[in-house]
């Protein structure tokens, strides 16, 4: 459907065009407001709303205010699904500053527990406190798991896809707000005890150092 202006439709042209835009798949959610709206327009542009005596602009100008409400609803909509598929991210380590050892402490008390949320957020908070305890990482308030990630792959380059999922579950635990499994919550804690006993590539050496000692 083609729309050059000047737009001057009748109002049996309005309706049509309205009904093949609210057809389209993204106006099908939320179900409850748009279905009435879809009802008040209509009857509005079927003249059962009284408005027979009304010029045909004025039935377009309240289709087209009608699309304009649809098409905030929806976008709302979208922007509050979007934040919760995708985490927004923040710091790592909040509160007092606690030690590897602290964290990692935690982690298991947690998984022991059956906590896995506790688990996978006191499990990569040990991975990056390490990281910095190590030197491998500059002690910067406010990093977030994806730089932590990030900022270790070169480090750990056989565990970067790894470090990645990793960052992924401590955000969408800790600003997704959702359950972490346990088997998420048992993978962030090995990662964290295997980056501990792995020798890193440091890049101004430029040569691997050995990998994990046996």
């Amino acid at each position: 459907m083609r729309l050059d202006p000047p737009l001057d439709p009748t109002s049996p042209e309005a309706r049509d065009w309205l009904e093949e835009e609210l057809r389209k798949p993204v106006y099908r959610e939320p179900e409850g407001l748009l279905e009435r709206l879809w009802d008040w327009l209509g009857r509005l542009l079927s003249g059962s709303e009284g408005t027979g005596g009304l010029p045909g602009w004025t039935i377009w100008l309240a289709a087209a205010l009608g699309l304009a409400v649809v098409a905030m609803v929806v976008l709302r909509s979208l922007r509050a699904e979007r934040r919760m598929a995708v985490p927004g991210a923040g710091p790592v380590h909040e509160g007092p500053a606690r030690s590897a050892a602290e964290h990692r402490a935690s982690a298991a008390a947690a998984l022991a527990s059956g906590d896995p949320d506790t688990a996978v957020l006191e499990g990569y908070r040990a991975l990056a406190r390490s990281a910095v305890e190590r030197t491998l990482l500059d002690d910067l308030p406010g990093r977030t798991a994806h730089e932590v990630a990030v900022a270790l792959a070169p480090v750990f380059p056989t565990d970067a896809a790894r470090l990645a999922s990793a960052a992924d579950t401590f955000d969408a635990v800790r600003y997704g707000r959702r359950a972490a499994a346990g088997d998420a919550a048992r993978a962030v804690v090995a990662l964290d005890k295997d980056l501990a006993a792995t020798r890193p590539l440091l890049p101004e050496a430029g040569v691997p150092a050995g990998g994990r000692p046996r």
